[in-house]
């Protein structure tokens, strides 16, 4: 039994209160407690907003149960490793500022000899997977938990990331299947378009690292069409 301290008691509470890494239950054995049980959360908790405002909608929500593995290529292993998404996924490798759909996902080209593997599936077994197809090719770090994703989309999200992002989103310089580090209200962020449901809409994934998810959120949420 772990026996927990008054303050440590306030903290978790405060963390249970703010749903910021893991749901806390406490449970009383005698004159203490223990922790009755830990579950994951997401970085946002499941996120979502919508809304729509002058004939212009959109909505923002958070992907969870994401995979992220991170590919970086080994010595001597671009060959390889082009071999060996192709055998798994059936496509190429996306270049520098690209991505490439797969079955409930996507690949990124994150940086210079670097991808994100990015599965609705569980991290451990995307992460064995990758791991025995790639050997000696590249090396591999589970970031599932290091990254927030969010898809933004409907009609406003062209006006939305006009005004948050300094990169030129707009469709002719920034088409889907593309991809760019950039800021977003001074945070880091890495910004994908990608295919809409709609064919009248836009839509876009941003991910940010999990340290500064819910400032990301607060960002978006205060952006027209959510805010009047």
């Amino acid at each position: 039994m772990v026996r927990l301290s008054a303050p440590l008691i306030h903290y978790a509470t405060v963390m249970l209160r703010l749903r910021l890494l893991v749901h806390i239950s406490l449970i009383q054995k005698g004159d203490g407690y223990m922790l009755n049980s830990l579950t994951a959360s997401s970085p946002l908790a499941g996120f979502a907003l919508k809304a729509t405002a002058k004939g212009m909608d959109a909505e923002c929500k958070e992907l969870t149960d994401m995979a992220i593995i991170s590919v970086s290529i080994a010595d001597g292993g671009a060959k390889k490793l082009a071999r060996a998404i192709k055998s798994q996924f059936g496509i190429a490798l996306p270049k520098p500022g690209q991505h490439v759909a797969i079955k409930n996902g996507m690949i990124l080209a994150s940086a210079r000899d670097q991808f994100f593997v990015c599965q609705k599936t569980a991290s451990g077994a995307l992460l064995t997977q990758l791991g025995k197809a790639c050997s000696g090719a590249a090396t591999l770090t589970d970031q599932s938990d290091a990254w927030a994703q969010i898809e933004l989309s409907g009609t406003a999200c062209s006006a939305i990331m006009e005004r948050l992002c300094q990169v030129d989103t707009s469709l002719n310089a920034f088409p889907v299947g593309s991809v760019a580090r950039t800021p977003i209200e001074h945070m880091g962020a890495i910004v994908a378009r990608i295919k809409p449901a709609a064919k009248s809409a836009d839509a876009f994934l941003i991910m940010t690292p999990r340290s500064s998810a819910h400032d990301m959120a607060h960002a978006l949420a205060n952006t027209p069409p959510f805010i009047g």
